[in-house]
C-alpha cells in the first residue's frame, strides 16, 4: 500500500503545481533560458604523501565511509625493454604475474581465496609505458590482501602452464585483428604515422607470442617493477600510520635490481603526405582517418587544442558530425582528437566511417573540414558549446576524491607536476575562440595530413587516385603460425627418413596411386562437440570436391548451420541468416594442404623432416615429423610404431580464434581401395573439442557445381 501511496502524493504534488500556475504550455518554456550554476572547482584534496626506506613513494587517502580498501600501484617501464622479435611479452608479464600467483600462493588459489572474501588482485599494463597493480577488499582483510598484493609484485612465479595459457589468449587476439574496422584502421594509422616496426607502433604476430619464455617473463618483470620507481595510491577505511607501517613491512623490505628507466623513445618527425591503403573484402563500409604527429599534454595548447578536439569532432554539436553526417548523410560515426599524450606526442587525427560507395566523398569532406578549421574560426557559439562540454567532462572525471588521489599518484609517476589539475583548469577558463583558432594554427597542419582508409576498394564511388596523392597499398595478412619443428637447416638423413615415414603410413593406408585417384567425397557422421565443460550432439555431413569446393553441414539441437566454398566465393549460414566470408577459401586451402588426400595422394608435394628421437604423447611414442607443404602450409605428423599416421597437430581456426589443434586418428577401415579413419579426435589446445564417429564415407561422388554455391547467388 505505501508504494502507491507515494505515487498518487507524487501526482497530487504535481497537479498542485500545475493548479497554481494556471497551467504550462509548450510554447511558453524555454530551455536557453535556464540558469546554470558555475561548475564548482575540482575538491581540494590533499593526499598524505610519504616515501618508503627503499623510495617508493606512497599517496594515502582515508575515507570511512565504507568499511573497503583499495590500491593501485603505478609503474613506468620502457617498450625497449620488448625485443621486436618477442611482442607480446609485456601483456603477458602483467597478466601471468597475477594468473600464475607465486610459489606460496599459486593463481587458482588466489582466485579462490580471494573471491571467498570479496577481495580482489590484479595485474596487467596500462599502456605501452606503464603497468600496474591493484586490489580491493574489505578493511578487516586488509592487512591479509594488501600482503598478497606485495606478494605478487615482489615474486611472481611465472608457471609455464599460465604463460601457454596467456599464448591462447594473445593468439586468439592476432586471428582477429582484422576483423573491426576501428581496430585496423587505428592500427595503420600507427604504421602510416610512425613507420611500421617503430616502437609506438609494433603489434604481437604468432611468432613472437611464441618465442616468449619463463625466463623472459622474468627478466621483465625484474626491470619493469622496480621499488625504486613504483608510486603507491591507497584510498579507504584505514588509519594512515598503520598503513604505513603494513606497506613498509610489505613493500618496503623490497630491494629491487636498480634497473634505470631509459629515456622514452622519440616519435618519428611528421610522415611524407600519403594515402595508405588497406584492403578489407569483407565489409560494406569504409573507414578513413587523416593525421599526423600531435604534441604532450604539458603543452600550453592542451586545454585549447581539447575545445577544439570538441567544436572540431567531439559530439553532436561538432562540424564533422553536421557537415558529413548530418547535412550530407554519409557517415555512421566520424569524430577527431587533438592528439595529446603525456610523456610524448599523440595522434592528431579525424576520421570517419562511411558505406563504400562514398568512400572517397567523405575523404574529400573529412579534409576540408580539418583545412576549415584553421582557416574558418570557430564561431563564439561554437566555443562557447564546446568549452562548456570539456569542462562537464573535466569536473565530472574528478567527482570523487578518490579520483582526484589516483590521478595524483599517475602524475607522479609520469614526471608532471600535483597542481598539474589546478594548472589546466585555469587555462581552460581561459580559452576564447581566438586561443583555440592560434593553437589550431599552430598544432593542425592540413598539408601534412596522412590518409588511411580501409575498405573495399572495387565499391568505391571514385579512384583512390582522385584524392591527388600518392598511393601506398599495404597487405594486413596475418601471417601464418611458425612450424615448432622447423628451426636450422635439415639435414639429408632428416629428410630421408621423413620420407621412408611418410611412405610406410601411405602404404599400409592404401598406397599413394589409389588416393590420388580421389576426386570427390561425401562424409556423414556423428559427432559430440565439447566446450567450456558443456557437451552436444549433432550430426554432420561434408560434401568435398577436391581440391577447393566444400559444403559442410552440421545440424544442431538449435538449428542448421552451413559453410560452403565454391571456388570462389565463400559462404556461411545459421538459420535463415546468409553472409559472405572470404576467410573461408583460405580455410579451405589449408584443410586441402593437410589432408589425408593430398598427404597420401601427392606425397611429392610435402616435405617431411623427422624429429631426432620419440616423443610422448598420451602415454605412447611416437616417431614425430615435421611436414611442410609447397605452398608453405606446417604441420607436424606423429607415427605409431608400426608406421601408421596417428596424430597431427598444426595450428588453425577454432570456436574462439587460432588455436593449436591436434586430430588423433583411429580405427582405420577399407573404403574402396583405400583404408580411412573412421573415428576422429580433436583436442583444442590440449583440451577435448570434437568426437567424430563416420556413419558413411562415399568416394567419387557426384557432386554438381550448384551445390558448393551461395544460396541465392
Amino acid at each position: 500500500m505505501m508504494r502507491f501511496a507515494l505515487r498518487l502524493t507524487s501526482w497530487t504534488l504535481v497537479a498542485l503545481v500545475l493548479g497554481s500556475t494556471g497551467g504550462v504550455r509548450a510554447d511558453d518554456w524555454d530551455p536557453a533560458r535556464l540558469a546554470t550554476p558555475p561548475l564548482r572547482p575540482i575538491q581540494k584534496i590533499q593526499p598524505l604523501r610519504k616515501t618508503l626506506r627503499n623510495g617508493m613513494v606512497v599517496f594515502l587517502l582515508e575515507d570511512h565511509s565504507l568499511p573497503v580498501v583499495r590500491g593501485t600501484a603505478y609503474v613506468r617501464y620502457s617498450p625497449t625493454w620488448i625485443p621486436d622479435t618477442k611482442l607480446g611479452l609485456g601483456g603477458m608479464t602483467g597478466e601471468v604475474m597475477r594468473s600464475g600467483g607465486t610459489a606460496a600462493h599459486s593463481g587458482d588459489w588466489l582466485d579462490d581465496h580471494l573471491a571467498a572474501i570479496g577481495a580482489s588482485v590484479t595485474t596487467g599494463l596500462e599502456s605501452q609505458e606503464l603497468a600496474s597493480a591493484g586490489f580491493r577488499c574489505l578493511t578487516e582483510n586488509a592487512t591479509e590482501v594488501v600482503g598478497l598484493w606485495a606478494e605478487v609484485m615482489r615474486v611472481p612465479a611465472f608457471p609455464e602452464d599460465k604463460i601457454e595459457l596467456s599464448k591462447v589468449g594473445f593468439r586468439r587476439a592476432i586471428a582477429e585483428r582484422n576483423d573491426e574496422m576501428f581496430s585496423v584502421l587505428s592500427r595503420e594509422a600507427r604504421n602510416a604515422i610512425y613507420g611500421k616496426g617503430n616502437v609506438w607502433a609494433r603489434y604481437p604476430e604468432y611468432a613472437t607470442v611464441e618465442a616468449v619464455t619463463r625466463a623472459d617473463c622474468r627478466e621483465l618483470h625484474r626491470k619493469m617493477f622496480e621499488p625504486s620507481r613504483l608510486v603507491l595510491a591507497i584510498y579507504g577505511d584505514f588509519h594512515a600510520p598503520e598503513m604505513l607501517k603494513l606497506l613498509e613491512s610489505t613493500l618496503g623490505v623490497w630491494k629491487g635490481a636498480g634497473t634505470k628507466l631509459p629515456p622514452t623513445p622519440p616519435v618519428p618527425a611528421d610522415a611524407k603526405p600519403r594515402l595508405v591503403f588497406a584492403p578489407k573484402e569483407d565489409v560494406t563500409q569504409s573507414g578513413v582517418v587523416v593525421a599526423h604527429v600531435g604534441f604532450r599534454v604539458d603543452d600550453p595548447d592542451d586545454a585549447a587544442m581539447d575545445v577544439y578536439e570538441t567544436a572540431l569532432g567531439g559530439g553532436f554539436q561538432s562540424r564533422l558530425v553536421n557537415k558529413i553526417r548530418s547535412e550530407r548523410g554519409l557517415a555512421y560515426a566520424t569524430g577527431a582528437q587533438a592528439g595529446s599524450d603525456y610523456t610524448r606526442p599523440g595522434l592528431f587525427l579525424a576520421f570517419t566511417l562511411t558505406k563504400s560507395e562514398s568512400t572517397m566523398t567523405a575523404h574529400d569532406l573529412l579534409r576540408q573540414e580539418v583545412r576549415r578549421s584553421v582557416t574558418d574560426p570557430f564561431t563564439d557559439e561554437e566555443v562557447r558549446l564546446a568549452r562548456n562540454t570539456v569542462e562537464n567532462t573535466f569536473v565530472f572525471k574528478f567527482e570523487q576524491p578518490s579520483d582526484v588521489l589516483f590521478r595524483a599518484a599517475y602524475y607522479e609517476v609520469v614526471g608532471y607536476p600535483q597542481d598539474f589539475l589546478d594548472r589546466y583548469q585555469q587555462s581552460l577558463r581561459a580559452v576564447t575562440g581566438e586561443t583555440v583558432s592560434a593553437a589550431a594554427r599552430r598544432k593542425v597542419h592540413p598539408d601534412r595530413l596522412v590518409t588511411v582508409i580501409v575498405g573495399k576498394e572495387k565499391d568505391f564511388d571514385h579512384p583512390l587516385e582522385s584524392a591527388g596523392l600518392p598511393v601506398e597499398r599495404v597487405d594486413i595478412t596475418i601471417p601464418p603460425p611458425p612450424s615448432k619443428g622447423h628451426t636450422g637447416q635439415a639435414t639429408p638423413e632428416q629428410l630421408q627418413r621423413g620420407r621412408e615415414w611418410l611412405g610406410k603410413a601411405t602404404e599400409l593406408a592404401g598406397g599413394s596411386a589409389a588416393w590420388k585417384t580421389i576426386k570427390s567425397l561425401r562424409l556423414e557422421a556423428t559427432d559430440r562437440m565439447t566446450s567450456q565443460g558443456q557437451s552436444i550432439q549433432l550430426t554432420s555431413q561434408l560434401s568435398w570436391r577436391l581440391p577447393n569446393r566444400l559444403l559442410s553441414v552440421q545440424k544442431l539441437p538449435f538449428g542448421e548451420v552451413r559453410i560452403g566454398f565454391d571456388g570462389t566465393t565463400g559462404w556461411s549460414s545459421v538459420g535463415p541468416q546468409l553472409h559472405e566470408d572470404p576467410r573461408i577459401g583460405v580455410d579451405v586451402g589449408a584443410e586441402w594442404e593437410r589432408s589425408l588426400f593430398h598427404l597420401f595422394g601427392h606425397p611429392e608435394e610435402v616435405t617431411v623432416r623427422a624429429a631426432d628421437g620419440p616423443q610422448s604423447a598420451d602415454g605412447a611414442e611416437y616417431r614425430v615429423g615435421y611436414a611442410k607443404t609447397r605452398a608453405g602450409q606446417e604441420f607436424t605428423l606423429y607415427f605409431a610404431s608400426d608406421g601408421a599416421l596417428a596424430r597431427m597437430e598444426y595450428v588453425g581456426p577454432g570456436p574462439s580464434g587460432e588455436a593449436r589443434q591436434t586430430e588423433v586418428f583411429s580405427d582405420w577401415k577399407p573404403v574402396g581401395g583405400i583404408r580411412y579413419p573412421h573415428r576422429r579426435q580433436v583436442l583444442m589446445e590440449g583440451q577435448p573439442y570434437l568426437e567424430s564417429s563416420l556413419i558413411s564415407v562415399t568416394l567419387d561422388p557426384p557432386l554438381v557445381d550448384s551445390l558448393f554455391k551461395k544460396p541465392g547467388s
